[in-house]
């Protein structure tokens, strides 16, 4: 940050200390990380804005945080970024942010343009279900699997019932190709869209 003309007068280990410590230096700038947004770190910014001068506030948050278009709003941030951007880019926003300019990652965009991915076909098995399924992807017979955990026979017959059932599946070769694709759609399904 030196280099790029910015000093640093104080690091908080807890986003708890920022106040604090804003009222105490001054800064022109205050970069805040964040785990999740809750109703703790969207009052943040209100806080941090009472401490004095005209306050420039970043939140750095992790991409799983929760991030929504409301969330983002109640943030009340100048700059926004996701966890893991080079020095570089955070300078950039730090400058932005100095300036009197608003700054948003370009992947927080992406996050909340794109639409939520569907769940996951295979996240609907229980452990015992989704373990069976895994061996019979891998090639295993019924006869084979009830040996390694331990059941009968029966036992893996009726697992593996419930595993087509659960995720509308003809049989094992549309099962291995399900597992191996991470829990994506079976074979057959149509998807369409614009390129």
């Amino acid at each position: 940050m030196r280099k790029a003309g910015h000093d640093v007068v104080a690091e908080c280990n807890r986003a708890v200390d920022v106040p604090l410590h804003v009222e105490r230096h001054q800064p022109d700038v205050a970069i805040v990380g964040v785990d999740a947004i809750d109703p703790q770190t969207a009052g943040l910014s209100s806080r941090l804005r009472a401490c004095g001068k005209a306050l420039g506030i970043i939140f750095i948050v992790q991409p799983n945080s929760g991030l929504g278009v409301k969330e983002i709003q109640a943030l009340d941030a100048d700059g926004l970024l996701l966890d893991g951007i080079s020095n570089h880019y955070l300078v950039d926003c730090v400058n932005a942010v100095a300036s009197g300019k608003k700054w948003i990652d370009n992947k927080i965009l992406l996050h909340l343009l794109m639409p939520e991915p569907q769940s996951q076909p295979m996240s609907r098995l229980t452990g015992r279900e989704t373990e069976i399924a895994d061996l019979v992807s891998r090639g295993l017979r019924n006869k084979t699997i009830a040996q390694r955990l331990h059941v009968s026979e029966g036992t893996v017959k009726m697992h593996l019932h419930h595993v087509y059932e659960k995720l509308q599946l003809g049989g094992r070769a549309e099962l291995a190709w399900v597992a191996h694709n991470k829990g994506g759609d079976h074979p057959g399904t149509r998807h369409s869209g614009l390129l």
